[in-house]
């Protein structure tokens, strides 16, 4: 188990590296990893997985506690959930000092330019890999539709968005 442990930290913490725009960058890495190589859930329950872990209080890269878990139970949970937070803030830590000696350098400008479309693809990824777990039909497909158009074009709350999911889903449209 010790080495299913460790083989499990490894994959977060290297993941933690590489969440450039935020935890919901690596859904998909997370999601290759976890249902199709791994085998640690299904689709659908990886979507329900993102859906608890976004419902809960704090950060949304709380997914990672899920995995573990269904990966190796309380101690995945915890190993997963360390692995995620401390090598990022670790490093965090020490390229924010050296960032703000730096901050009007030419290089840091076009960097932060550079990285802000490469965080916003990232982003498109995660979305598209949760659309594809969690619809299951052509009503699914027009909700998702419908909902990225709303939340593109009005100013709507995404909260009364999933209240109507929800109902949908009670009624057993989705």
């Amino acid at each position: 188990m010790a080495n299913s442990l460790l083989s499990l930290f490894l994959f977060f913490a290297s993941l933690s590296l590489m969440a450039v725009g935020g935890g919901n960058t690596i859904i998909p890495e997370i999601h290759r990893q976890a249902v199709l190589v791994r085998h640690w859930m299904t689709d659908a329950e990886f979507a329900a997985a993102f859906a608890i872990a976004r419902a809960a209080p704090g950060p949304g890269s709380l997914l990672v506690a899920l995995v573990g878990w269904k990966a190796l139970g309380f101690a995945g949970a915890v190993t997963a959930t360390l692995a995620m937070y401390a090598p990022a803030c670790i490093l965090t830590f020490f390229v924010s000092r050296i960032w703000l000696r730096f901050r009007d350098n030419r290089w840091v400008i076009a960097l932060e330019k550079g990285l802000a479309p490469v965080a916003m693809g990232l982003l498109f990824a995660s979305g598209w890999v949760l659309a594809e777990g969690a619809a299951h039909g052509w009503v699914s497909y027009l909700f998702i539709l419908v909902t990225i158009w709303v939340v593109a074009k009005t100013r709507i709350n995404p909260l009364v968005i999933m209240a109507l999911a929800g109902v949908a889903g009670i009624l057993g449209l989705l």
